[in-house]
């Protein structure tokens, strides 16, 4: 069981904002930023600016942004504004220098200012002479001091590399950075110049994505690497991008097909109350049509859920399973209380939308999933003949308890919490994730699962 996607990528990625160790995550965007103090203006206009160009193919989506994102003086997410520099995706591909402005107004808690760019998929994106100004009196902007806002300092941050002054949120496989010298238009000027090459958009690669009939819908996936297959189920809300950390490490070893689950991703669906028992019934169909007899199956979440189902109604069809934070039904055992009475919320926001808004008739099918399914009990997973490997975070959203029934009442299962992590596990440390799944689909088992004590 999980909440919306974007809700825990949200929590991610502020909250490493104030990281100090920088990770190497696989995505298709990359950001960089720098912080600025604004407690002495705390509840006054601002306004930020930079020039931006842009150098990619036409037709495709690359593009750039530049963003604000305010946090409170707790170092709390409080709110972002920008200007979507993404429009420039059908008008502005020439490498033609443009400067953008955004503006706002600071919140009387406002603690910090984390002025960030952001470039996304292939191309040549240059950036230079960012400023941060706020309104001090009436038509009066005063300028906010940045480190090396206009890149003409050549220092680099000695962890990252990066220009002086700014910092990457992550290092991101497949774009480069440099500051270079302008031999045009301002000659001796040096910008921030990031290149992206070679980077996959997950989800929505068309050289490796496939459609398939199945069911009354058409299932969305994508295939990569050879050897056993290995099919991959996100959580509720998700889509195959879910996966960025987790499709080029596995496609090493198998052949991963990533799959949107129904009526999310770019699968459709044809009215059909949503239930895992259903998901499960498209893999099989799936995998039948892809003529594959058996397939391993790596399910987070929502995905895990699935996963179980299939491996208990076609045994024959899994090899070996691995499920990252799933349940067995919705209450206040399985899930923790907090989590429980946010899904509660949820259903009942998107049920007020229905009628006037598109985003909450697509959302509301899968709140009411999350609350009415999965109905299994512990009994049900006697049947399950596949070795089965259960993860979960130590902080899941998923009962301690309950994940370790899982694994105690599967005839092969496993169990294995993953210290100081949550339900996003996969995204969180791919890293460690990777390395538990790796490991036991290769054969090195842990130490099998114990039934919690009453």
């Amino acid at each position: 069981m999980r909440l919306i996607y974007l809700l825990g990528l949200l929590a991610i990625s502020f909250s490493s904002l104030a990281q100090a160790q920088l990770k190497t995550v696989v995505s298709p965007t990359f950001f960089f930023r720098q912080q600025v103090d604004v407690r002495p203006y705390a509840g006054r206009p601002y306004r930020v600016s930079a020039r931006v160009k842009v150098a990619a193919l036409a037709g495709d989506s690359s593009n750039a942004n530049v963003f604000a994102v305010v946090l409170d003086t707790h170092k709390k997410y409080v709110k972002s504004s920008g200007t979507e520099f993404g429009r420039m995706r059908t008008r502005h591909r020439d490498g033609r220098w443009r400067t953008y402005t955004s503006h706002g107004k600071l919140p009387g808690t406002a603690g910090s200012l984390t002025l960030c760019g952001q470039v996304y998929l292939n191309g040549a994106f240059g950036f230079d002479d960012f400023t941060v100004e706020v309104e001090t009196a009436k038509g009066r902007w005063q300028p906010l001091p940045l480190v090396n806002g206009d890149f003409n300092v050549a220092a680099a941050d000695s962890v990252s590399g990066f220009p002086n002054g700014w910092r990457p949120i992550t290092l991101v496989p497949g774009f480069s950075y440099r500051t270079v010298t302008e031999d045009a238009g301002s000659p001796g000027n040096r910008y921030l110049e990031i290149t992206g090459k070679n980077v996959v958009q997950y989800g929505k690669n068309a050289p490796a994505g496939h459609t398939v009939a199945v069911n009354g819908i058409k299932v969305y996936y994508e295939t990569y690497g050879s050897g056993e297959p290995l099919l991959l189920l996100h959580g509720n809300g998700q889509s195959i991008s879910a996966f960025n950390g987790q499709i080029p490490e596995l496609a090493k070893h198998y052949q991963v097909i990533a799959v949107d689950t129904r009526a999310q991703g770019q699968s459709t669906t044809n009215g059909q109350t949503l239930s895992y028992d259903l998901f499960a019934e498209d893999m099989s169909a799936l995998l039948t049509a892809l003529h594959i007899p058996a397939a391993h199956v790596v399910g987070w979440s929502d995905g895990g859920n699935t996963g179980l189902s299939l491996a208990q109604h076609h045994p024959q069809q899994v090899k070996k399973l691995v499920t990252m934070g799933a349940n067995l039904w919705a209450d206040t055992l399985a899930v923790t209380p907090a989590t429980l009475k946010e899904v509660h919320q949820g259903k009942r926001m998107t049920t007020l939308l229905w009628p006037i808004n598109k985003q909450a008739r697509q959302v509301r099918p899968l709140m009411v999933l999350l609350l009415d399914y999965p109905h299994m009990k512990a009994a049900d997973l006697a049947s399950i003949a596949a070795p089965t490997l259960v993860l979960a975070g130590e902080h899941d959203l998923i009962q301690d308890a309950h994940t370790r029934l899982i694994a105690a009442s599967l005839p092969h299962g496993q169990v294995q919490i993953l210290p100081g992590l949550t339900h996003y596990a996969p995204r969180e440390n791919p890293e460690v994730f990777n390395a538990a799944v790796l490991k036991f689909l290769q054969g090195q088992a842990e130490q099998p699962a114990t039934r919690p004590a009453n």
